[in-house]
């Protein structure tokens, strides 16, 4: 009986230690690897051709599984939308490998039409996070000019406009036959060489309403910034070179002014300063050049 017992139990152990060893040598299934999260952010620059085609360029920060081995790259998918910003048809769609730069190139956007971009981030095994969009945007008018500091006699012309279905602008005399055509006069104020709303110094009824803020940056960064862009309010604002302006017309149409210089022609009390610009004018009534 004892002999019995001492047979079992050795078996019984030998039978546990080969259960333990086969499972350790088993292998435990993957664990499926969860989607990537979105970009952090999105961004919009809207530029266009002197007398050419409107384009977007569209950027975006990592997500935070970018630099993972399992990391594929982003799908970048631009849509026409309406007003609300639902989308109406699919307009351009590509895949951006990691290895490459994150930015997509839309050439030839139309001007009059919305668009609004989402970027995906996706692994190797086709995942992918929920969607980032981008703000509304909209192709723009491109173009440069220059306004004098208004004189009462002489050859300055303290007056510009622009053409909305066009994008051309056009400086003028400041006086009341062209008061239907100008967005903008400029002259000197208390010494200070200032943008006026035409209404403001015209000598007669007729002129034009213009509003102006000024875009928190300066240069190319406040020329190409779509957001924080504050409405324009201002009857008047004084002109800085590297400054760059939004104003709001009378059509409410809006028209971002970067002054690149500022120089004066002649000499004595026949002298004057002319400011010279680029500016981007966004042909959609009520668009602040893009919006969320």
């Amino acid at each position: 009986m004892r002999k019995s017992i001492s047979t079992s139990s050795i078996l019984i152990f030998i039978l546990s230690i080969m259960f333990w060893a086969c499972k350790e040598n088993v292998t435990e299934p993957a664990q499926p690897t969860p989607a990537p999260n979105p970009p952090a952010n999105v961004y919009v620059t809207v530029d266009a051709v002197a007398g050419g085609e409107s384009f977007a360029i569209i950027s975006w920060d990592k997500s935070p599984q970018h630099d993972d081995a399992n990391f594929k790259g982003y799908l970048v998918v631009t849509y026409r939308v309406d007003n609300l910003g639902q989308p109406i048809s699919k307009f351009d769609s590509v895949f951006i490998p990691k290895i490459e730069s994150r930015k997509r190139t839309l050439a030839n956007i139309q001007r009059g039409i919305r668009y609004k971009t989402y970027v995906y981030a996706e692994n190797q095994d086709g995942k992918r996070s929920t969607p980032f969009g981008s703000v509304i945007f909209a192709g723009v008018f491109y173009g440069t000019g220059q306004i004098d500091e208004f004189k009462a006699t002489g050859p300055a012309r303290s007056g510009y406009g622009w053409n909305i279905s066009t994008g051309a602008g056009t400086q003028y005399s400041f006086g009341s036959a062209n008061y239907p055509n100008i967005d903008l006069h400029m002259r000197l104020e208390n010494n200070v060489l200032t943008f006026f709303s035409p209404d403001v110094k015209a000598g007669s009824p007729g002129a034009r309403k213009t509003k102006f803020s000024l875009v928190p940056k300066t240069k190319q960064e406040g020329f190409d910034l779509v957001e924080t862009l504050e409405e324009p309010t201002l009857s008047s604002i004084s002109v800085v070179k590297d400054n760059v302006y939004l104003l709001k017309t009378q059509d409410s149409i809006y028209v971002k002014v970067w002054v690149k210089n500022i120089k004066t022609t002649g000499s004595g009390t026949e002298a004057y300063q002319t400011a010279e610009f680029e500016y981007k004018l966004q042909p959609i009534v009520n668009m602040r050049v893009v919006k969320r």
